[in-house]
């Protein structure tokens, strides 16, 4: 039995601006699409002063990417961008599937949790999704990491942390 879920807010991204240097890797929904997600964000992470956050940036992308192999046709690409600043990370996911991410209502002691969704709430700094209009309906699931100490010189987020 899955466990209840509420519609994700959908926000925009907070503190990493548009000029980050962006990392592009598009690969097909398959089983093996989380480990290659894993291994593209670690050599990327570690060759930047952000590579404190490199292992969970590698766990999150892993369960985005899970999450996107699960809910689109075995057809579909999937395409994870990293961009990077000096102060932080924003990591996202975008597919064709159908409908939007819901965010896990707190499970009951007799249903299984979301625990990919629930890790991102946990871990993430800021998070949300954004629906893509158009042929073909898409939309992605982002996250963002901050450096220690970024609060001074990054701009405030747009949306409050979930």
């Amino acid at each position: 039995m899955q466990p209840p879920t509420v519609p994700a807010v959908v926000s925009t991204p907070g503190r990493i601006p548009p000029g980050g240097r962006p990392h592009l890797l598009t690969m097909p929904s398959s089983p093996v699409a989380p480990r290659l997600a894993r291994d593209f964000v670690r050599p990327v992470l570690r060759r930047t002063r952000l590579h404190p956050l490199l292992e969970t940036a590698a766990l999150l992308t892993s369960e985005a990417v899970t999450r996107s192999h699960l809910c689109t046709p075995g057809t579909a690409d999937i395409l994870l961008r990293v961009l990077t600043a000096p102060h932080g990370l924003h990591i996202s996911v975008h597919d064709a599937a159908a409908g939007p991410v819901r965010v896990p209502a707190a499970p009951r002691a007799d249903e299984d949790a979301d625990l990919g969704l629930l890790l991102l709430t946990r871990l993430a700094d800021h998070w949300g999704t954004t629906p893509f209009a158009g042929p073909p309906r898409s939309g992605s699931l982002w996250f963002e990491l901050y450096a220690e100490g970024a609060g001074a010189g990054a701009p405030a987020p747009s949306a409050p942390r979930r």
